[in-house]
């Protein structure tokens, strides 16, 4: 089978990359998924923040910060964004515009980006319609500020490395339920490496590398796990496209 390269105009390249981003980001709201997910998230963290504020207790204060319920935001991201993500490629195989994306005047590693960006964007919004939590700590008490930006910092990165390894898996199937389920796995395997993989384990762990952003402590390795982490999945997405070329 001889595969013939792609012709690609960048006049046209810019315009398609960005029709692919709107298109991708708009299709969170014209299925239930995407409503359903933010209806989700805010209402368990909004009942976890209100308990967290309304723990009173003379020996335990009520804190004026994230830290309490930073990782149980994270818990509830590793249930929801296996669910953002199946849709990615899985659905594009699955409906027949795999074909058509891929003769769009894309490379692999534009089409990737594209509709990683579109998954980064609905992450963004889902984060930003909890706004409210540090705005009710800055108005009720006084927090340190670098923690409140931290957390949020800390919470972005993990759900963007979710949609990295979630992205991934859609490329590997065409069922989505499939594509949610694999990413599940993967990520609860990560996840839990810190507690049954040693030293070596808590290393790879997710979210042992969440915990400096709770306490305020900007740790750039932390940071760098992170990128490599979403970089590699990404990779992994690229080069799986790639290969679907020559088969």
């Amino acid at each position: 089978m001889v595969c013939h390269p792609r012709v690609i105009h960048p006049g046209t390249t810019m315009t398609s990359f960005l029709a692919l981003i709107k298109k991708d980001f708009r299709s969170y709201f014209n299925s239930p998924i995407g409503l359903v997910a933010i209806a989700l998230f805010l209402f368990i963290t909004g009942f976890a923040f209100t308990a967290h504020l309304t723990q009173v207790n003379p020996h335990n204060l009520p804190e004026a910060s994230l830290r309490g319920i930073l990782y149980f935001m994270a818990v509830i991201l590793l249930f929801i964004c296996p669910f953002l993500s199946m849709r990615g490629f899985a659905e594009e195989r699955k409906s027949g515009t795999i074909e058509l994306l891929k003769t769009a005047p894309l490379t692999d590693t534009e089409l990737v980006f594209g509709k990683y960006l579109a998954s980064l964007f609905f992450l963004f919004l889902l984060l930003l319609a909890t706004v409210e939590y540090p705005l009710i700590l800055l108005v009720t008490g006084a927090p340190d500020k670098g923690p409140l930006f931290l957390s949020y910092l800390g919470l972005f990165l993990v759900g963007a490395s979710f949609l990295a390894a979630g992205l991934f898996a859609s490329s590997l199937t065409r069922s989505q339920m499939m594509a949610a389920v694999v990413t599940f796995v993967l990520l609860l395997t990560l996840w839990f490496l810190a507690d049954v993989g040693g030293e070596i384990g808590e290393k790879i762990s997710l979210i042992s590398h969440l915990q400096s952003f709770s306490l305020g402590v900007f740790d750039l390795a932390d940071i760098v796990y992170y990128l490599f982490f979403i970089a590699f999945f990404l990779f992994l997405t690229i080069r799986n496209l790639e290969s679907e070329r020559w088969r």
